[in-house]
């Protein structure tokens, strides 16, 4: 079906986008005219609508009518036999449940499925800029975050040369994807092609140095070290005869914590309080086995969890165990419970072929490799309660490490631990190991103390703000300052973009109260004065400010009193209310 006016395919786009949800007259007006729409835009879009409905028209066939003017706008109805978008991310959800279900086969061929409807850009020929804006980025994202769990399957199966003519194409048209180019880094290697792999290396980290001013993430550098130092754990595994799994369990000690932060500081009273709970001798009355760091994003948990757990290391003989459940890392999907107890046994030794399938059985045998031994598991970036709740309570000469951007308050045997901001030596510490302390040493005191409070003491922020300033050598930290002040910093040195992932999990009632509360001048409230912010009772706005404390979006320095610190509320307050 060819729909040759342009007007009538913006139209078409926005209803099929909301296939089966009602799209207003006003927002068929935004996505036509932007913020300058002519007079009587809402009766030229009623024209386009009937007008679409006449175009729709012989593709109908003795079906029901596509396209129905209901209470409050217009509604499309499709299923997956109509729609792609809706095949699309039915496929990816069903890949999703066989993850979880260990059937990597079924998933492989679901994703490929995924993958073979997308046909080019999204929207290519919808010239509607706030359909772009809205739903072009996170169509991409579904798309990318697809193709690179396929080539992730292609890689374990050893299908590292049929991929790398794809890889070359892919990171030529999303440069930006590190996934992507430690993709194309392993398949080379993989080839016998270590100087091809390097060679991948130096070019995304000059092209993020020279037009980005950042350096290149934690992943391709120790991938690029793992590579230099000829790691054999990169090569691909020979695939023998899966023995019984008794054999290869017996003595095996995973060592899987990843690299120790270089450029860790502070922390001293938080890092003895764990180290004091997680060392204490086991008990036989059901003593608190687990410690969980919550806080919220930036704020350095998996940095706090990993250096703290390679202080426990000599503790737990018997192994230390990593696992990054994706929690916050959408639109890639959290991993499911049965898929962690996966990847947990595959560490003790147990063959892919010889797990059970179910995620009570996968936990009994999780358990029973573990009850006699002193081992210490580390769950990194945990959406909830009920991802790990199969795999507690542990042995009792086991501990486990949880860290959540949530207070997973309901949560048995465990031990509670929010992460602050860094004290101001200590912000002003991490900021001078970032930049080099021969670059600043003769900088103004004050100048490291402003920039630090105007990247708000928040580790992520002052790494992005450091690493900018050391990429450009002809910048000082006047100039810095004079950038952080000058536009909101939160999205100009990446914390937008994480905060984002704890954004998308709030309710609909809970993003309007964080605008809200983004908007005003003041950064502290309670209940009470929040109440008439949200349209809400003063009890609705207490649940509703609880739950942003609880998603460590709002601060709670005394009881009923909330505070948002400052790089919530610029991100906040540019978010379109709910």
């Amino acid at each position: 079906m060819l729909v040759p006016a342009a007007k009538l395919r913006i139209v078409l786009a926005a209803m099929l986008l909301h296939a089966n949800q009602t799209v207003t007259a006003d927002e068929l007006v935004r996505h036509l005219w932007g913020e300058n729409p002519p007079k009587g835009a809402h009766i030229t879009v009623r024209s386009y609508v009937m007008r679409l409905r006449r175009t729709l028209l012989p593709c109908r066939d003795r079906t029901p009518e596509p396209i129905r003017t209901v209470p409050g706008g217009y509604l499309l109805t499709a299923d997956d036999s109509q729609l792609d978008l809706l095949r699309f991310r039915g496929a990816l959800a069903a890949a999703q449940r066989a993850a979880g279900d260990g059937d990597h086969a079924r998933r492989g061929t679901l994703l490929r499925e995924a993958l073979g409807l997308w046909n080019g850009p999204a929207l290519s020929d919808v010239p509607s800029d706030s359909l772009h804006r809205d739903f072009v980025p996170g169509l991409t994202e579904l798309h990318h975050s697809a193709l690179e769990q396929r080539i992730d399957l292609d890689l374990e199966r050893g299908a590292h040369r049929e991929v790398v003519a794809e890889l070359h194409d892919v990171v030529r048209t999303s440069p930006w994807r590190e996934r992507f180019w430690a993709q194309l880094m392993l398949a080379l290697y993989r080839q016998g092609r270590q100087a091809e792999a390097l060679d991948a290396y130096q070019r995304i980290a000059e092209r993020l140095r020279t037009e980005l001013g950042i350096a290149v993430g934690s992943e391709l550098r120790r991938l690029h070290q793992r590579i230099l130092a000829g790691d054999p754990a990169l090569d691909l595994p020979v695939r023998a005869a899966a023995p019984a799994f008794a054999a290869p369990v017996a003595g095996r000690v995973p060592r899987e914590l990843p690299a120790d932060p270089q450029d860790f500081v502070g922390r001293h009273a938080q890092l003895g309080q764990l180290r004091e709970l997680l060392t204490a001798p086991d008990r036989s009355d059901g003593a608190v086995t687990v410690g969980v760091v919550d806080g919220m994003a930036g704020v350095g948990k998996t940095a706090f969890a990993v250096h703290l757990a390679h202080q426990l290391a000599p503790h737990f003989p018997d192994g230390q165990l990593f696992v990054d459940l994706q929690g916050f890392a959408q639109p890639r999907p959290a991993v499911r419970p049965a898929a962690v107890l996966g990847i947990l046994l595959r560490s003790l030794g147990v063959p892919g072929p010889e797990l059970p399938s179910g995620t009570g059985a996968r936990a009994s045998l999780f358990r029973g490799l573990t009850r006699h031994r002193r081992m210490l598991l580390v769950l990194d970036d945990v959406v909830d309660e009920a991802q790990i709740q199969p795999l507690l309570p542990l042995a009792p000469g086991c501990r486990a490490l949880v860290t959540s951007r949530c207070r997973l308050a309901r949560l048995d045997r465990s031990s509670l631990l929010t992460l602050d901001l860094l004290a101001p030596g200590e912000a002003s510490r991490l900021f001078t190991d970032v930049v080099g302390a021969r670059r600043i040493g003769a900088e103004p005191v004050h100048l490291i103390e402003a920039v630090v409070e105007q990247c708000g003491r928040l580790p992520l922020a002052l790494k992005l703000a450091g690493a900018r300033l050391r990429a450009r050598p002809g910048w000082n930290l006047s100039h810095l300052a004079e950038r952080l002040s000058s536009g909101p910093s939160s999205g100009a040195y990446g914390i937008a973009r994480s905060l984002q992932l704890s954004y998308l999990r709030l309710s609909a009632p809970q993003r309007r109260m964080l605008h809200r509360l983004a908007l005003r001048k003041e950064r502290d409230i309670d209940s009470q004065a929040a109440a008439p912010l949200a349209g809400v009772t003063p009890g609705e706005a207490e649940t509703l400010l609880e739950g942003l404390a609880d998603a460590n979006l709002l601060q709670e320095p005394t009881p009923g009193r909330y505070r948002l610190h400052h790089l919530v509320q610029t991100f906040a307050a540019h978010q379109e209310a709910a």
